[in-house]
């Protein structure tokens, strides 16, 4: 597995590389700034994973996304960011990205969550979720294909997650059902609610009713 990191702190990006080396046993690459991402990205064959640091000294985080998106268009890219305000969200909405992590999100939401985008869902922490509730257009997790943008939908794992909160099932036996981790667990309810736009568990099981889900 190819991993490309381009953040501009080399201690910041070493320490993630190290989870992604440990948990996944990726290679990883290094880049300081989106100019050293995009010339890795022409050498490396198969690039598996691109993360990105949003905010790097004197560059433009939406010129970075545009630039890494056109450079590997079938590559997942996961933007974090010391930062998780609305302008940020909103940013990562907007260029569709597979997730968004905050700096501050512990080692092991960090794999849970790249194991998601990995097995080709989408992680978003819940201020998305309260960002979309608090708009008065509310924003829309949407996800892309080649006709253009649709609304995001769950994935099969995602499905069964959400069976089993209408149980009124805790994460730890939901993560004992389905074989996964806890922490898989919360990267995956986080993503049901985000989807159905749910402020908290219930709400979304009541909204997955509404929609013929359950």
């Amino acid at each position: 597995m190819q991993v490309l990191i381009c953040d501009d702190h080399p201690i910041v990006a070493a320490a993630l590389g190290m989870t992604l080396e440990t948990a996944f046993d990726a290679q990883v690459h290094i880049a300081l700034n989106c100019a050293q991402a995009l010339e890795q990205i022409r050498q490396i064959d198969r690039l598996d994973l691109l993360m990105l640091d949003l905010h790097i000294p004197g560059e433009e985080a939406r010129g970075n996304l545009a630039a890494a998106r056109a450079a590997c268009p079938d590559t997942p890219i996961v933007v974090f960011s010391g930062s998780d305000d609305a302008h940020n969200l909103r940013l990562a909405l907007e260029m569709d990205v597979a997730g968004f992590l905050p700096k501050s999100s512990p080692p092991e939401v960090v794999e849970a969550a790249l194991r998601l985008v990995l097995a080709g869902g989408r992680y978003l922490p819940d201020a998305v979720r309260l960002l979309a509730l608090a708009e008065p257009a509310p924003v829309r997790v949407v996800t892309t294909n080649g006709a253009g943008a649709a609304p995001a939908t769950l994935t099969v794992r995602q499905r069964h997650v959400l069976q089993l909160l209408a149980q009124g099932s805790p994460n730890k036996q939901i993560a004992r059902e389905l074989g996964i981790s806890p922490a898989t667990v919360k990267a995956h309810v986080a993503q049901v609610l985000a989807v159905l736009g749910a402020g908290n568990r219930t709400e979304a099981v009541m909204v997955a009713h509404q929609r013929g889900l359950l």
